[in-house]
């Protein structure tokens, strides 16, 4: 079997050409981690994310490298222990855990490619295709309301039929304005939902604007993040008072705790990340979890990795992309894309692995920093 000899990580900086605003902080540059893993024989496994702000590289190569240097490279499950046990009193939330998401995810990379299977037909090959949803509607000084319902009707031209609007980033009456302007606009048979990125504080506040969002449209698809991840009281109080689904979880890590919300019925919509929650290894056991909860899912972003995730398992409705314009997302000119949009779902190209095709020169102009051992 072949062991792991080495362990590279870089930081990458992608300005945005213009700022975006979510949930009341702007975005002014994309910052991702690109891990790659060499065997002994030469094989190679990427993952690719973002760092939110922390040396992901640094705590990749300092942190768990060790934990699996010289180790068999199949042995994914007992590596992710090692790994998890290794670093568990610093890392069941946060940086650690994106950092072992990372490696995780190298190492599903690596299997399925020296495989030479795409990593959703080493994972268990469910379906053939899923539907994608287009998030949108990020703040900026030059779009007002028509702007925003012409960016929508372009979504809708592109085939999507599932959308999101970003809101939490203005008062709670502005963003209902903007809400009810496009979803009237759309057609009656393109679904929309609400991403408020935990900005909202007041449940009670949360409840009257769904319910007049609701009313005022007959059209609210879900609501996601409606508050900060630690209100897990308010999550359950207006999931339980509302009609409309809650999506949450983007935010948090471990199949322990995300059995804690699904008990404490926090949720309707399972929002994990694989690249923050544990990777695939832990993904594959939080939608598990999911289904037998009977609770859907629609992995957070990172199309090109959750397609995989979503292709293999049952359970999963939907997966997320980001619209390009000004390189708010970048993921693509990195990794470059591995499927295709076709009426509204996306359709693999079955190429091994995850299907990253590595842009080695933008990856150069973009590097703020390289880690390896």
């Amino acid at each position: 079997m072949e062991t792991i000899k080495n362990v590279a990580a870089r930081q990458l900086v992608v300005p945005l050409e213009s700022p975006v605003w979510l949930g009341g902080y702007a975005v002014k540059q994309r910052e991702y981690c690109l891990v790659e893993l060499t065997t002994d024989r030469g094989s190679k496994g990427h993952a690719l994310a973002f760092t939110r702000g922390a040396n992901l590289a640094d705590l990749v190569v300092s942190q768990l490298a060790p934990l699996i240097m010289n180790q068999p490279a199949g042995q994914i499950e007992r590596l992710w222990e090692a790994m998890y046990r290794g670093v568990r009193l610093n890392g069941r939330q946060g940086a650690l855990m994106r950092a072992l998401s990372l490696v995780d995810i190298a190492l599903w990379d690596l299997k399925s490619t020296t495989m030479n299977v795409p990593l959703h037909r080493l994972l268990g090959g469910y379906r053939d295709s899923v539907p994608v949803m287009m998030a949108g509607g990020y703040y900026s000084a030059d779009k007002g309301i028509g702007e925003l319902c012409r960016e929508f009707m372009d979504y809708v031209d592109q085939g999507y039929r599932q959308l999101k609007l970003v809101v939490g980033g203005a008062s709670m009456e502005e963003d209902l304005a903007r809400f009810t302007a496009v979803r009237n606009h759309l057609p009656a048979g393109i679904k929309l939902g609400v991403d408020a990125n935990g900005a909202w504080e007041d449940p009670k506040a949360v409840l009257r604007w769904i319910e007049q969002a609701d009313r005022e449209t007959g059209g609210l698809a879900f609501v996601e993040e409606p508050l900060p991840p630690e209100q897990r009281a308010g999550l359950a109080w207006l999931r339980q008072t509302s009609s409309v689904p809650l999506a949450v979880g983007e935010f948090i890590a471990g199949r322990w705790t995300f059995l804690d919300y699904m008990k404490e019925g926090c949720m309707d919509i399972v929002r994990a990340d694989a690249t923050l929650c544990g990777g695939v290894s832990e993904w594959q056991k939080i939608a598990s979890m999911a289904v037998s909860w009977n609770l859907s899912l629609i992995p957070h972003y990172f199309a090109p990795l959750h397609l995989h995730l979503a292709l293999a398992l049952p359970g999963c409705s939907l997966i997320e992309v980001v619209s390009t314009a000004g390189r708010n997302s970048s993921f693509h000119l990195i990794a470059g894309r591995s499927y295709e949009l076709k009426d509204g779902d996306a359709i693999p190209k079955h190429t091994p692995g995850l299907g990253y095709e590595l842009d080695a020169d933008f990856i150069a102009a973009h590097t703020a920093q390289v880690l390896s051992v």
